[in-house]
């Protein structure tokens, strides 16, 4: 247990949601302002919206192209934190979001094909353990110059 950084971990899965969320938002947005809401019911609104973004392949590349990105900044963010076995928690920081996924997948609310559900719960912990990664290899780098 020494190895998982508790708080590396929660505060990159966070980062990892959070700035999803908050660069995802340009998407549905610029998509509601596309989409006509003023005949659909307020309680469909965002299925309205999620359907056109859907259909919409460019702009749903970028939204996933967004979020995937998003899961490498959570797991720099975490081995950032944790100063230590940065692939471990890395990766670790993506069990928000695989949690988040494996719940919507069991309620049945992931409108994505079953294809895609799977290669994103698979892609989201390899991105953040590149993540992790790519803080590691910084962390190289600097030992290396200061040592020289």
């Amino acid at each position: 247990m020494r190895k998982i950084s508790v708080k590396g971990v929660l505060i990159g899965g966070i980062v990892d949601i959070v700035s999803s969320v908050v660069l995802g938002l340009p998407f549905a947005l610029y998509t509601a302002l596309k989409v006509d809401l003023s005949h659909i019911p307020t309680s469909q609104a965002s299925t309205a919206v999620t359907a056109a973004i859907h259909g919409n392949v460019p702009l749903y590349v970028a939204q996933l192209l967004v979020g995937l990105a998003c899961s490498v900044l959570g797991g720099y963010v975490a081995a950032w934190l944790a100063k230590h076995d940065e692939l471990l928690n890395g990766g670790l920081s993506s069990v928000l979001c695989v949690a988040g996924g494996i719940y919507v997948l069991a309620t049945g609310k992931d409108t994505n094909p079953h294809w895609l559900q799977a290669l994103l719960l698979v892609a989201s912990p390899l991105l953040a353990i590149l993540g992790g990664n790519l803080m590691r290899r910084l962390r190289l780098r600097r030992s290396r110059f200061q040592l020289a």
